[in-house]
C-alpha cells in the first residue's frame, strides 16, 4: 500500500524533472495505452498532433507532457478516460484533447482483462489476452508487448496478428508480415525490468541480483528502501521476501512514486498490500528501532540516509547501499567506519561479459555491461560492541 493522501498534498513543481521531454512522452504514451487500451499507433498519432497544439499555444513539448505527467490520480484518470482536463490547461489545449478521445474513445473489450484482473492469469499455461509477452527475433533483440484480441504487435520487420499468438504455449515461433520469425515468451522479470517505463535511472539485474544475494533476503523478512525510483529494486525485494514479508520504501518525489506503482502493478497484476510506500526524506522518516532485517538505499548521497537507516537495521542485520561514483562509496564506507556500528564491510562492481559461441568461433561478444554502479554491504553489529583488531592496524 501506499501513503495516498500525502502524495496528494506534494507539489509537484518543486521536485526536480527529466532533463528531456523524451522521459515524460514515453511515461505519458504508456498511460494512454494503459488505461484508455488505445493502440500504440492511436497514441503517436494523437500525442504528434497534441503537441503540435501546444506549440501553437506557446507550450514547449517538455513543460506540457510534465503537467501531463504530474497531473494526480483523479484528474490523471479522467482526463484520459472521459478526455476532461483540469481548468488550469489553456482552453485550446483541453478542446484538442476532448477531440482525442471522441476520435478515439477507450476500448471496452470484455476479452482483455483489466489491469485489477490481471492477478488471475497464469505464469504457466497457454498465452492469455491481456499477458505480457517477450518477442524475440533472428539476432535476438527482445521486444515487449501486451496481447490485446484484433490488435497486432507492429516493428521495422512487419506486424504479427496478437490473436496469433493468444492460446499459444510460450515457445511457440510466429511469423511477421515480412516473413521474419519471431519467438513468443512471457518475460522474465529481468526482462520487464530492462524495458519498463521509467523516470528514475533502474537499478540493472546485474546488480539488483547481487544484491538481493549479498543482502540475503529470504520469505518473510522486513526491509526498509530509501530510493524507490521507477521500483526496479522494489520488485526484486517483494519476489524475494514473498507475501509473508514487508517492504516499506521512502521517496521524496511524488512522480516517482506514481511511475513505481503502475509500474509494479503491471508486472504483478495488483498492488501488493505488503509493500509501504512513503512520500518523505528518509532523512526525516521516523522508525522505530531495530524493527527491519535488511536495509536498501540508493541515494545521491547515501550518508543522508543511514543514521535512520541504521537505527532502523536489528543486530545482525545487512545494509547495502548502491553509488555510481567512487566519491560517495568512499563516503558511505568512511561513515560505516566512523560509526563502529558495522563489521564484515565489503565494496563490490558486477561486470558482465557475454560471449559468443558459433562453432569453432568462440569469443568475448565486442561490446559487454560493465561499470553501472558500487554496492557497499555491511552487517549491524549488536548495540554496545564495537570491533577494532588492533593486529591489523
Amino acid at each position: 500500500m501506499w501513503d495516498q493522501e500525502r502524495l496528494a498534498t506534494s507539489d509537484p513543481t518543486q521536485a526536480s524533472s527529466p532533463e528531456t521531454a523524451a522521459d515524460e512522452a514515453v511515461a505519458w504514451k504508456e498511460l494512454l495505452y494503459e488505461a484508455g487500451r488505445r493502440s500504440r499507433a492511436e497514441v503517436e498519432i494523437f500525442l504528434t498532433a497534441f503537441l503540435g497544439a501546444c506549440r501553437a499555444q506557446g507550450w514547449s513539448d517538455l513543460t506540457v507532457l510534465r503537467r501531463l505527467v504530474a497531473l494526480e490520480d483523479p484528474d490523471l484518470y479522467r482526463a484520459i478516460l472521459t478526455g476532461g482536463l483540469p481548468e488550469s490547461f489553456p482552453e485550446a489545449l483541453r478542446t484538442a484533447w476532448a477531440d482525442f478521445v471522441r476520435r478515439w474513445p477507450a476500448r471496452q473489450d470484455d476479452r482483455t482483462p483489466a489491469a485489477s484482473d490481471l492477478a488471475t492469469l497464469q505464469r504457466t499455461g497457454p498465452l492469455q489476452a491481456g499477458e505480457w509477452v517477450l518477442l524475440i527475433d533472428a539476432k535476438g533483440r527482445h521486444y515487449l508487448t501486451r496481447l490485446e484480441p484484433g490488435q497486432n504487435f507492429t516493428f521495422h520487420l512487419g506486424s504479427v496478428p496478437m490473436d496469433a499468438m493468444i492460446g499459444q504455449t510460450e515457445g511457440t515461433a510466429v511469423r511477421s508480415s515480412k516473413g521474419h520469425t519471431l519467438l513468443v515468451f512471457r518475460p522474465t522479470l529481468r526482462d520487464y525490468l530492462l524495458q519498463m517505463p521509467r523516470h528514475a535511472q533502474v537499478v540493472y539485474p546485474k546488480d539488483s541480483a547481487i544484491m538481493a544475494m549479498w543482502g540475503d533476503l529470504y520469505p518473510g523478512a522486513r526491509v526498509l528502501e530509501s530510493g524507490l525510483g521507477s521500483g526496479a529494486l522494489a520488485m526484486v525485494i517483494l519476489r524475494a521476501i514473498g507475501p509473508t514479508g514487508r517492504l516499506v520504501s521512502y521517496e521524496i518525489r511524488a512522480d516517482f512514486i506514481r511511475r513505481a506503482v503502475r509500474n509494479i502493478e503491471r508486472w504483478l497484476g495488483y498492488i501488493p498490500e505488503n509493500h509501504e510506500i512513503h512520500n518523505e526524506d528518509i532523512a526525516r522518516a521516523q522508525v522505530e528501532p531495530g524493527s527491519f532485517d535488511r536495509a536498501f538505499l540508493d541515494l545521491p548521497t547515501p550518508t543522508d540516509g543511514l543514521p535512520v537507516a541504521t537505527g532502523a537495521l536489528r543486530p545482525g542485520g545487512i545494509l547495502v547501499s548502491i553509488s555510481p561514483t567512487v566519491p560517495q562509496v568512499q563516503e558511505t564506507v568512511e561513515w560505516l567506519r566512523a560509526s563502529n556500528l558495522y563489521g564484515s564491510i565489503e565494496v563490490l562492481e558486477v561486470l558482465v561479459r557475454p560471449w559468443n559461441v558459433k562453432g569453432h568461433s568462440v569469443r568475448p561478444a565486442h561490446f559487454m555491461v560493465a561499470h553501472t554502479a558500487f554496492i557497499v554491504v555491511a552487517r549491524r553489529l549488536r548495540p554496545g560492541q564495537s570491533f577494532v583488531d588492533d593486529v591489523y592496524i
